[in-house]
Parts: structure tokens; sequence; C-alpha cells
């Protein structure tokens, strides 16, 4: 029988029968967790029921993608999660303040480990006269990333500067697993409550912690919200990006690649005024190259603190 791993743990697992969607207790077999990467939240794995009623998972089957870290100094990849099928990033249109940057960088992880993104704009009712909400939404919808504006607190909010709201988000996130990613404030326990019609009250102030730091735990669960699920872990640290090299920052950047390998120099920092480098032959007088350049800033800044990283101090 097949299930849905959905808590992780040395050598029991929670999983949910695909079947009737029960949830029940399982051991992983030596040879499954003796395997390359183990179990993690998110398989889908073959389950045997023993003569005395217990559960065993004996196979994993192949995953479409995984929230991953590399080990460097192990020379390792450490899996958390698998078979996410969007990352909802969360900022808020007010306060903590919108950073271009961050949002940035967790699209780099979107486009490691091959997950779709969406980009939220919550606290719509108090937004930032500055916040040039189109232009943000633009810059990434090249990348597939579509844009939301929402008031988590506030239900009966219209959209007024993009075509994708609250009613169109809960349609997105139907019947996918999701991962939520956004700085400590933006609202994103507010908005999963929201997402479910306040029939599920998410007290966790901080989702899917990200940012460097020690963590006791990085086991992950799946947590079950009506129409949709969440990976609350633990694990993740998307802000870090210490197991990311110059040479693979730039393919990460999907908008981008494609022109960086017209540059002249292989090792161009596509920094202003250099010469060879193909980013500055862009006519900056068009909005869309105006966007594409608003990434390769991120892109340089990233770059500089990648090669700041003291090999001791990756991961």
């Amino acid at each position: 029988m097949r299930a849905k791993v959905i808590k992780s743990g040395k050598k029991e697992f929670e999983c949910m029968l695909e079947a009737n969607k029960e949830i029940i207790i399982a051991q992983a077999m030596g040879n499954v967790l003796k395997s390359k990467d183990g179990v993690v939240v998110g398989d889908i794995v073959e389950l045997q029921k023993t003569s005395a009623g217990a559960f065993e998972i004996h196979e994993i089957l192949p995953r479409k993608n995984s929230i991953f870290r590399h080990l460097v100094r192990n020379k390792k990849k450490k899996i958390i999660a698998s078979n996410i099928d969007v990352m909802v990033i969360v900022v808020a249109a007010s306060l903590p303040e919108y950073k271009r940057g961050l949002v940035d960088r967790y699209l780099v992880r979107a486009v490691q480990w091959e997950i779709d993104a969406v980009l939220i704009f919550n606290k719509m009712d108090e937004k930032s006269p500055e916040l040039d909400i189109q232009f943000e939404a633009d810059r990434v919808k090249e990348l597939g990333v579509e844009a939301y504006e929402i008031s988590a607190t506030d239900d009966g909010y219209q959209n007024q500067y993009l075509s994708h709201g609250l009613s169109e988000l809960k349609t997105y996130l139907s019947h996918k697993t999701a991962i939520f990613l956004g700085q400590s404030g933006v609202g994103k326990s507010k908005l999963i409550t929201s997402l479910t019609d306040h029939k599920f009250e998410i007290l966790s102030g901080d989702l899917a912690k990200v940012g460097k730091g020690a963590h006791t735990t990085t086991w992950a669960e799946i947590i079950e919200c009506g129409n949709f699920q969440f990976v609350d872990s633990p694990g993740v640290r998307a802000m870090s990006l210490e197991d990311i090299t110059q040479e693979e920052i730039i393919q990460l950047f999907p908008d981008l690649y494609p022109i960086a390998k017209n540059c002249k120099f292989t090792n161009c920092p596509h920094t202003e005024n250099i010469k060879g480098c193909a980013f500055y032959n862009l006519d900056k007088s068009l909005r869309q190259n105006q966007l594409l350049l608003t990434r390769l800033d991120s892109l340089i800044r990233l770059t500089e603190e990648i090669k700041a990283i003291p090999d001791w101090e990756r991961e």
C-alpha cells in the first residue's frame, strides 16, 4: 500500500495512507534507512503490513524534487523534505520593510530545488506608498512567479494593483503541498489561517525558520490545512548561501544566465564599466531591461557574499 510521510523521526514515521487518508505509524526497514538519503517528509513510500498489524516502509518512490543542503565540508547532500509543489514567499507591503534582495535569495533556492514559487504581498491594507507593487511583481514574472496582493487580517480586501488576490491563491494552493518562507513579522501564520477560512488557527510565529543559527532538530512535518498542506521545517535555512559556489550562483538566475554567457570573459563580475560585459550593452531606458538590472544587482551582491565566506565556515 502507498502512503505519504508527514512527520519524520529516527526510525519511525507518521504516514498518511493514500487510500483513506488514515494516519499510521510505520517503521523504516534497514535497507531503507541505509539508503543514500533515507526517508524524509514528503516522500511517497510503499508499506507492508505485518501479521502483527504493524506497518513497515519497504520502498521510497522516486522524488519529483527535494529541499536540500550541500554539506560542503562533508561532501554530502542532506535532504530535508521532498515532493513540494510550491514555495510561497511572503513579504509585507508595510513593515517589516520589503527587501528585494531577500526575495531573490528565496528564488535562488526555488530554482535550485526545482520548486515553483509564488510571491505574496501581505498587509496590503497598510501598504507603504513607496512600494511599487507592479514593478516588483513584473521583475519576477520572467521566472514564472505569479504575485498576489492580500490582507490576511481583512478577508474583504479587494485587489488594487494585481489581478490575483486571496481567492485566487486559495484556488492555486488547492491540493498542493507548500512551504511558506518570509521574514518574521510578515504574517505567515495569519495568511495560512486566512487561507483555511479560519478553520485552522496557526499559532507558530515562525513557520519554516530561515536564516543562520543552530537548531535542535532538522526534522520536518507536513501539516494538513483542509484543502492544502504545508511543510514546517526548522531545518530550512534558505537565507544562507554558504553551500553555493560562485560558479553555481549565476546558473540559479535563469533569466540572467543566457545573457551572461555572452560576456567576453567567463569570470566577468558583471559590475558597471566592465568591458565585454553583455549586460552593459542593454538599453537602460527600456522597462524590461530596468527589471532585469535589478535582478543583476541581486546577483552581484550574492556573489560578493559567497566570495567572502571562508572555507571553514561552509557547511
